[in-house]
């Protein structure tokens, strides 16, 4: 499906896809995998208001959120009512469509090819220029089956019409331009899945982890969170970058108590495995076999085996990870 049919349904681009890290700091012998510190994950920007638009402010993300979930099921007719009948939706190119009934024509026609597409929205700021009167930006994401996602910036402004909030003007805004893009973005692509904010539990602790890009998309960085019983939490981070004279993707792990690693990856359709092998604290070595299997865009699993430690088998360990929504990020961020 061309980025022409997403846009013209959604406001939507594509970005790219899936996979994930496996790194050797994962083979340690502990019963689950390191997880990220607080990572800097663009923030979700509260602009400030009063208490009394604070009840607008939830009706307008809950309406953008509904107007996704219409394009998920291919509602042609809830997606438009989400739209003021003046409405204008201006693409990236700088074309323009006015009116309900246009905007409808140009997304009927995109709907029936989004079939095992996944679409999921992103609230960065909603700011109101009067009570009746909103600016929401944001960005919606498509994935597809194979974890191959894109993505559209875009900027909308909602008005209120009696007890409803509706989109009265939207645009995409331009996106990157290749300059400003590595030449490794357009092998890790694959992982940008990955992006954001995930919990994971493992057989005996949970652990937190945040994926970013680094500047120019030239390396994916996560930072995990280890939760570790009567101890501070173990923090790892990990980078993944593409070796470009051995032609694969590789990974770089380092740990706050001072453990490091590396591993080379290979895909086999919706999962990425990584062989893995590292330094310990203590100077002991340790390798591992890990995988990283995508389940849909709000999940994956994590799998590590052929552990080993100084040559000792250790157990096999698996954490389950769930992508954190944005009403629990803004929840936990509140005072």
């Amino acid at each position: 499906m061309t980025a022409i049919h997403f846009r013209a349904v959604g406001l939507v681009a594509v970005l790219a896809a899936l996979g994930l890290l496996g790194t050797s700091g994962l083979t340690q012998p502990q019963n689950s995998p390191p997880h990220p510190t607080q990572d800097r994950q663009t923030p979700v920007k509260r602009e400030h208001m009063t208490r009394s638009q604070r009840p607008d402010e939830e009706a307008i993300r809950k309406a953008f959120s509904d107007y996704v979930e219409a394009i998920n099921k291919g509602d042609a007719q809830a997606m438009l009512s989400h739209w003021a009948q003046e409405a204008d939706y201006t693409n990236e190119a700088g074309e323009v469509t006015h009116g309900k009934e246009a905007i409808g024509a140009m997304c009927k026609p995109a709907l029936p090819h989004l079939k095992g597409h996944k679409a999921t929205a992103r609230v960065r700021s909603v700011k109101f220029v009067r009570p009746d009167v909103a600016l929401l930006d944001g960005e919606l994401d498509f994935t597809d089956a194979q974890g191959n996602r894109e993505a559209t910036q875009l900027s909308s402004l909602w008005l209120k019409s009696e007890d409803r909030w509706l989109i009265s003007c939207a645009r995409e805004l331009p996106g990157e331009t290749t300059a400003e893009i590595s030449e490794a973005y357009a092998h890790l692509k694959q992982l940008e899945w990955l992006i954001g904010e995930w919990q994971g539990r493992g057989p005996k602790s949970g652990v937190a982890a945040i994926c970013r890009w680094a500047p120019d998309k030239s390396f994916l960085i996560v930072d995990y969170t280890v939760e570790r019983s009567a101890a501070e939490p173990k923090l790892v981070t990990l980078r993944i970058g593409w070796d470009p004279a051995n032609q694969t993707l590789r990974s770089w792990v380092f740990d706050s108590l001072g453990g490091f690693g590396e591993g080379t990856w290979e895909r086999d359709g919706n999962r990425w495995l990584v062989s893995s092998s590292g330094v310990l604290p203590d100077g002991g070595t340790a390798s591992s076999t890990d995988a990283w299997e995508f389940k849909d865009e709000n999940s994956y699993v994590w799998r590590s085996t052929d552990r080993e430690v100084d040559g000792q088998p250790m157990p096999d360990v698996e954490v389950k990870f769930a992508r954190k929504t944005e009403s629990a990020t803004r929840k936990e961020a509140q005072p």
